[in-house]
């Protein structure tokens, strides 16, 4: 036993010094990089999160209700402005029925005017036949004050006629242009929406496929995340089992210092303390290994996660509007219905003209019937006042003959006067029911324009807001994006576990090994300083494998210790995987 005696005194000067040393070096700088590689796994996993809300809440937004309202809008804007050619068209057959009435009015005011050519001419007559009768002096003179009334008042009738043709000549001319243009451009424009908002729907389909596998991959990386961080507990471990092994050391050297360690002889002294190094040697030993693999994986899934960001930003390339139709399909869009609103403009001015027509055609209406009414009063007394003269001229007998016979004819004339006031009473009240329908037309079509303007205006707006969203959802995820792959390059940095760490632990568990016995010493002699040395040592263990190695030297190893938490009580894990278990999130 002298070789080992010698040999254990050796070692308790050396580990004292140098393993102790080295394994706190070890255990603080486990620690120090563990507590950084963690942090910013977590920057990561919180750019990664972010990536996923935002991909979340872009989805939604592309099959939102409102992605759907501005569709059925765009839909429901295209049917109607498919219709605006046939409201025209109306507006058009409404000028035309007036035109017609007021070439019609032209018409009876022309033969009005022959009328009083003739009634003019009678009484131009009577007055010569009558020069001679007293009685019918100033007969004539008054008919023929009457007619020149009634001429004047029928060439004011037709100048009030020459000026409403005067407007609707021009408005008619507009209203072809307008109805021309409108058959050849509302089909194209609505043909445009309809197109442009199948693309839009297309790209938005296409734009969520491509979220969703952006999000599938980016779930991918957040659930590696997550197992890495869980698997980052192998520093934790680590740190805590080169704790215990100090701790071991420091049992050892704290029981030979006391009493009881003293009145031991040398040899079993010495053999106390070989037992805990083989012991502190295969926990080091067995740490060094469990360390090795894990951090070997934790390195090679971090690796990992390269590739998957690389194919998340591929895929976020491939969601960009660059070179794809996204953003090309909004620009068209809106220049389409900017296009359409140009064309509810123009309908929207038409329908004011027409408006402003139909009052103003229903304010000359009610001055013609004036007007005609008057005339009709005129036609009334000259033929009041050539019956007058025909009874008159049966009272005189021979001498009032001559006259009798023409204020005949004027009577009869004036008849006819009547005639063409009656037809121009009834073309005057037809003018004023298609003037009302016409304005009743325009502000119908007024209000509608405003509304399919409003509409145009409204899914405009939509689908700048949604565009808007999308870029600032793309650039968000690429923004995330590129920030974890700065993060993970930080991280594949400091996680090189082995070029350090693992080297240090190698360096422990070989100088320990060269100095620990390759054989457990007999210690039949000391079994109680060996049970209260190995009992010390039990309670430090937190986990199965390091109770398992104790008892292969010592012996079982008491419970495990537990800890106050809150009000209630919490034992400390007993294997890895508990621990790994309450790493999980």
């Amino acid at each position: 036993m002298s070789g080992i005696h010698s040999a254990a005194l050796a070692i308790g000067v050396e580990l004292t010094a140098d393993l102790s040393d080295g394994l706190e070096n070890a255990r603080s700088r486990i620690e120090t990089r563990f507590l950084e590689g963690g942090t910013v796994l977590l920057g990561v996993l919180d750019s990664v999160s972010k990536m996923i809300e935002t991909l979340d809440a872009m989805m939604a937004s592309l099959s939102g209700e409102t992605a759907e309202r501005t569709r059925a809008d765009l839909a429901d804007i295209m049917t109607r402005l498919a219709g605006l050619p046939r409201l025209e068209e109306d507006r058009q057959q409404g000028l035309t029925q007036i035109g017609e009435i007021e070439r019609e009015l032209g018409e009876e005011v022309s033969r009005m005017r022959e009328t009083l050519r003739y009634l003019r001419t009678f009484a131009l007559t009577a007055k010569i036949t009558g020069a001679g009768v007293s009685e019918f002096a100033g007969f004539a003179e008054e008919i023929i004050e009457r007619i020149r009334y009634g001429s004047d008042q029928v060439e004011s009738f037709a100048a009030k006629l020459a000026g409403l043709s005067q407007q609707l000549k021009p408005a008619a001319v507009r209203g072809q242009q307008i109805l021309a243009s409108y058959r050849d451009l509302v089909p194209k424009i609505a043909g445009e929406l309809e197109r442009g908002a199948a693309q839009l729907t297309e790209h938005h389909r296409q734009l969520a496929v491509a979220a969703q596998s952006v999000r599938k991959l980016a779930g991918a990386v957040q659930t590696k995340l997550a197992t890495v961080l869980s698997a980052m507990q192998i520093g934790d471990i680590t740190r805590q089992r080169i704790e215990h092994c100090q701790s071991s050391l420091a049992v050892i050297d704290d029981y030979l210092e006391s009493g009881a360690g003293r009145a031991l002889g040398s040899d079993q002294r010495a053999r106390l303390r070989a037992c805990v190094l083989s012991l502190v040697y295969r926990q080091l030993d067995q740490t060094r290994v469990d360390f090795k693999r894990d951090t070997a994986k934790i390195v090679s899934t971090v690796g990992s996660f390269n590739a998957d960001i690389s194919a998340i930003l591929s895929l976020r390339k491939g969601m960009n509007d660059d070179e794809g139709t996204g953003n090309s399909v909004i620009r068209q869009l809106e220049t389409n219905i900017a296009s359409a609103q140009d064309v509810v403009r123009t309908v929207t001015s038409a329908a004011s003209e027409s408006d402003e027509l139909s009052r103003s055609t229903g304010l000359i209406v009610r001055e013609l019937l004036d007007g005609i009414e008057i005339v009709r009063v005129v036609r009334t007394d000259i033929q009041y006042m050539a019956l007058n003269t025909n009874l008159r001229c049966s009272r005189i007998g021979e001498e009032g003959r001559a006259i009798n016979v023409v204020t005949s004819e004027l009577r009869a004339f004036a008849g006819q006067m009547d005639e063409s006031a009656e037809s121009i009473m009834v073309r005057l009240h037809r003018l004023e029911e298609f003037a009302g329908a016409l304005a009743g037309g325009a502000e119908a079509s007024d209000d509608g324009d405003v509304d399919l303007y409003q509409g145009l205006a409204a899914a405009l707006d939509d689908i700048r807001q949604a565009a808007d969203r999308m870029e600032e959802s793309l650039t968000a995820v690429d923004r995330q994006g590129q920030q974890a792959v700065q993060q993970m390059e930080t991280t594949i940095r400091k996680l090189d576990f082995q070029a350090e760490l693992g080297d240090i632990l190698e360096s422990c568990a070989e100088q320990i090994g060269r100095d620990a016995p390759s054989a457990i010493p007999d210690t039949s002699d000391i079994e109680g300083p060996m049970s209260e040395i190995g009992a010390s040592i039990g309670r430090l263990y937190t986990m199965a494998a390091e109770r398992e190695l104790h008892a292969a030297i010592f012996g079982a190893a008491p419970a495990p210790a537990v800890s106050q938490v809150g009000a209630g009580l919490s034992v400390v894990p007993t294997s890895d995987e508990e621990l790994f278990d309450d790493a999980l999130f």
